[in-house]
Formats: structure tokens, sequence, C-alpha cells
């Protein structure tokens, strides 16, 4: 069985011959190398920002069914069995909140307010069905890009006797 190689692609800028390699030449391949990142950098964040923004939408307008908050909740039931104080039950882009996570970061008790969406249709649920039960809500906010906050985790907690929220 004959083995085909792959031939390697030839550098975008091939390696300057004797007659033109300078300090300037380098600077220059250097200098383009380094706008080719940022443009790459910048067509990524493009996409990242894009596809959020996408998901905010699309959490905005989506509705908290009885099958996916029974799914949440058989979750939390694995969680404990493990050993588990709490368990996620729902993560979001942080622009689901009226003031982009700020209370959640805060932390400030009015935080729930500004839940908007799916987010607020989980606190409400959690309100009605499972706060009376002894259950607590935290909100977190869970990674911080570019040292602003990102995506917000809803926990379902029921650790502590007090019930937070």
């Amino acid at each position: 069985m004959t083995k085909h190689r792959k031939v390697p692609a030839a550098p975008a800028h091939p390696v300057p011959t004797d007659s033109e390699l300078s300090a300037q030449a380098l600077r220059e391949l250097a200098a383009h190398h380094r706008e080719e990142e940022a443009a790459r950098r910048a067509d990524t964040h493009g996409q990242v920002a894009e596809s959020r923004l996408k998901q905010v939408r699309q959490l905005f307008a989506a509705r908290l069914s009885d099958e996916s908050w029974q799914h949440m909740l058989r979750n939390a039931r694995a969680a404990a069995q493990k050993g588990e104080e709490e368990q996620l039950l729902l993560r979001f882009p942080c622009e689901l909140c009226t003031d982009h996570g700020r209370a959640v970061n805060a932390p400030d008790p009015d935080w729930p307010a500004t839940l908007r969406g799916i987010a607020a249709e989980v606190f409400v649920r959690w309100k009605k069905d499972l706060q009376p039960h002894g259950f607590g809500l935290l909100a977190r906010v869970i990674d911080f890009p570019d040292g602003v906050p990102g995506d917000i985790g809803l926990y379902l907690e029921w650790g502590r006797k007090e019930a937070a929220g």
C-alpha cells in the first residue's frame, strides 16, 4: 500500500534571500504577521459577538416548558445523590439581564428584577414551586471575558438550612 505524503504548504511570505535580508525586511514581515493576526482576532471576535447576540435573542424569546423544568429538577436530584448541595439550572449571557449582570456581580439583592426571558421564567418558577420548600436560588457570574461579566448561572441550592434568594 502506498502512503501519500502531504506536501507542506508554501509559507505565506517566502524567507528573504540574502540580497533581501535586512532588518527592515524582517520588521516588515513581523508587522505583516501582526496585522494578519489582528485581522483574524477581529474576525473571530465578530463571529463570537454575532453568535452571542443570536443566543441572547433565542433565550429572550424562549419559554420554560414543563419538560425543561422537570429535566432541571432531575439533574438537581442526581447532583444531590452525588453529595452536591447545588445544581446549575441555567447558564445564559449577561446580556439577558437589563444591566448586563452588574447586579448579580455586585451582589445586589434586587438582581432578580434584572432578569429577562427564560432566566426570568426560571426565577418565577423557583419562587412559586421551590422556595416554599426551602430551596434557594443563587445567581453567579460564571466567567469574565475581557474583565467584564460574561455568562451568568442560576443555581438551585439546597445545602443550607436558610433558603437564599
